[in-house]
């Protein structure tokens, strides 16, 4: 079985006020967020895109705004669930710095049926550390759903990006969601909430080509490595073992990279296929084009990995996470 990790879909209505034509910039603060794909919200064209590329089941989510567009989202969902139970699986949208509005939102999306929850690696500038976001892992760890962290359309706190040609797209965002996933276990998340699940985004923002240099400088200076700036370490020695035991608690999707196999294979080097999890991002990557997913998909079966361990990429992790 093919489970794709990460489709997009929202309702029209988001797509309109975006400004609702195909093709379009749409802009915040400067910088261009995203392209817009009226397949966003035309399930059709999803479900054709599956079928023309071999995804036998898509996991749909939406990174939002405000908690009513998150609202109008899990409505969408409950009706692509009702109408399509074997093709989707839905993940409700959040914004954790809402507070229980937020949070109850969510608990009536998983009502309604969804399996996770989709986040932001920024929510309103609040890194995946903040202490601001205890009350919603808190409430997770009640719920026991996955985290999906996508991405932060628009990262803050990045200005040496800041150019006149998109690096917010193809550059800072990634850097984002590698710093976000390292502060999962840096800054104590995982120490503090170890039953939670994380899926990070596009193979960790491409974090395995920089592990070794951070485990470096958590092993040479020990508790140093927070102390000297008045933090406190998550975990005691060996500092190293243990930073590396806390990554392996998470996942990584696949996406973002439109079947670049060079990013897959890094990611390798550092992170079990156990881990990793097969995903598109479609519309937004492999946009009409399902034949460059199936090329994807057979280059992952062409690496020298035992059959096991690639059929756990390519759907078995993701059935795993799910319950399915």
């Amino acid at each position: 079985m093919i489970i794709d990790w990460q489709h997009h879909v929202s309702p029209e209505e988001i797509y309109k006020r975006r400004g609702g034509k195909a093709g379009q910039a749409f802009i915040q603060d400067g910088k261009v967020g995203m392209h817009l794909y009226a397949e966003i919200y035309q399930i059709e064209k999803h479900l054709e895109f599956m079928d023309a590329s071999g995804i036998d089941v898509a996991v749909l989510s939406a990174t939002l705004d405000s908690v009513g567009d998150c609202r109008l989202t899990d409505d969408l969902y409950a009706k692509v669930i009702k109408e399509h139970p074997k093709r989707f699986v839905c993940f409700a949208p959040c914004i954790p710095t809402r507070g229980e509005e937020a949070f109850q939102e969510l608990r009536r999306a998983v009502d309604l049926g969804m399996r996770g929850v989709v986040i932001s690696p920024q929510n309103d500038s609040e890194p995946l550390d903040s202490r601001k976001l205890w009350p919603f892992y808190k409430a997770v760890s009640q719920l026991k759903i996955p985290i999906f962290v996508h991405i932060t359309n628009i990262p803050v706190g990045y200005p040496g990006f800041d150019a006149p040609y998109n690096l917010n797209v193809s550059m800072t965002r990634e850097f984002d969601l590698a710093g976000n996933t390292v502060r999962l276990v840096l800054g104590g998340v995982l120490a503090e909430f170890p039953d939670l699940t994380f899926v990070m985004s596009h193979l960790g923002g491409g974090i395995s080509s920089i592990i070794e240099r951070i485990e470096r400088y958590v092993d040479a200076w020990g508790d140093r490595f927070w102390t000297e700036l008045g933090g406190k370490p998550p975990f005691t020695a060996p500092h190293k073992e243990n930073f590396k035991k806390y990554l392996d608690l998470i996942y990584v999707d696949m996406a973002g990279y439109e079947g670049g196999m060079n990013a897959v294979k890094c990611a390798l080097t550092t992170l079990r296929p156990e881990r990793m999890v097969f995903g598109t991002d479609y519309p937004y990557n492999f946009t009409n084009d399902p034949q460059g997913v199936k090329r994807y998909i057979e280059n992952i079966r062409k690496l020298d990995l035992p059959p096991k361990k690639i059929e756990g990429m390519l759907g078995g992790n993701a059935a795993k996470l799910l319950g399915m």
